[in-house]
């Protein structure tokens, strides 16, 4: 493997997992707090839905369509049917999370069934984003694998590395990482490094 293509799909894969990590913290906090063994901490909550909900649309969305998905429609057909479905999927996303604003919202008011209602907003966007990043990782990655070519990873890895790269200067990029490591300093271990 070329090492473009290597530094673009790792940084692609981390990126999921830091978005995967938080939202299984998310369900995670939220069954601590059912089962009595947490209270709820509304600021580092709010944190997690604004870090799953802005992460992806800033950054991760517009570098995966601009650069991956592009490039592969240039390169071959066979990945149209499942572009227009991610990039389907990526339009969806704004409405499960309007839900869980609301859900977290009304619960933090106090108001009656919202906790069950965050617990089931929030289970079925976790469904739905893990089924969303693995047809992006089983199926979309190797097909980018059989059809790019070396200067089309070289853009890529370019354009992901910006999100990682903290010789950017980019205030997103400064911004998503210090978050991600506020809510893993802040979550309550066992599930983070806070103190329970």
């Amino acid at each position: 493997m070329s090492d473009s293509k290597s530094k673009a799909i790792g940084i692609i894969r981390a990126e999921h997992r830091a978005l995967g990590a938080v939202i299984s913290n998310i369900k995670a906090v939220l069954m601590e707090i059912q089962a009595g063994r947490m209270a709820m901490n509304f600021k580092l909550f709010w944190s997690m839905v604004y870090y799953i909900d802005a992460f992806p649309d800033r950054l991760h969305h517009p570098k995966e369509e601009e650069w991956l998905f592009a490039r592969l429609r240039q390169r071959t057909q066979l990945a149209d049917s499942l572009i227009t479905t991610l990039q389907s999927q990526h339009q969806a996303e704004s409405a499960a999370l309007a839900s869980i604003r609301r859900d977290l919202g009304n619960y933090e008011a106090g108001v009656h069934g919202s906790f069950e209602a965050l617990q089931a907003n929030v289970a079925a966007y976790a469904e739905f984003t893990w089924k969303h990043l693995r047809a992006e990782e089983n199926e979309l990655l190797p097909l980018a694998e059989a059809h790019l070519v070396a200067s089309d990873w070289d853009a890529i890895a370019h354009a992901f590395a910006q999100n990682a790269d903290p010789l950017a200067g980019s205030a997103d990029n400064e911004l998503f990482d210090a978050l991600f490591h506020d809510i893993v300093n802040r979550t309550p271990a066992p599930l983070g490094l806070g103190s329970a």
